[in-house]
């Protein structure tokens, strides 16, 4: 699936110009006063982005908090109440991801993606003249070889 990308643009994520005009981004901004809402909800969009298929690990929701210099309880409700946010379980974990995060980078990684088979069919088609190249010259300098050493020099006299 998608992992960190390690290009210029590893920590690009697409924002709708008219993000805070989304209902549920405009309930955020109305519950959490001075666009506190909106800061963490693109502040988890951030650490989402960083994240290999674009999940974070529940049991590491503190951290964020800490970092954001909010309680626990806050972000566990921007998560939950909004619609930005679902919480997803694997065999070991639960994690929590964005639909939308997700949808916004489909083009940027259907980019990434493109790029890095291109990249690879590129590498592919100069390693091949390469190889040609060496061929070519060692036939040539066999050539020489074979001409220095089988050839006899003849004695010219006047």
């Amino acid at each position: 699936m998608r992992t960190p990308k390690t290009t210029k643009n590893s920590h690009f994520f697409p924002i709708p110009a008219d993000f805070s005009q989304d209902r549920r981004m405009r309930r955020a901004m109305n519950d959490f006063k001075g666009g506190v809402g909106y800061g963490l909800i693109i502040l988890l969009f951030e650490n989402l982005r960083r994240e290999p298929d674009y999940k974070y690990p529940l049991k590491d929701l503190d951290l964020l908090a800490k970092d954001f210099d909010v309680s626990l309880p806050i972000l566990q409700t921007i998560i939950a109440k909004y619609g930005f946010f679902e919480v997803i379980k694997d065999e070991n974990e639960e994690f929590f991801v964005s639909p939308l995060l997700s949808t916004l980078m489909i083009p940027y990684d259907e980019m990434v993606e493109k790029n890095r088979i291109a990249g690879l069919k590129s590498a592919k088609i100069r390693k091949e003249k390469q190889e040609q190249q060496l061929k070519l010259l060692n036939s040539k300098t066999q050539k020489k070889e074979d001409f220095i050493i089988n050839d006899e020099i003849p004695i010219v006299t006047f």
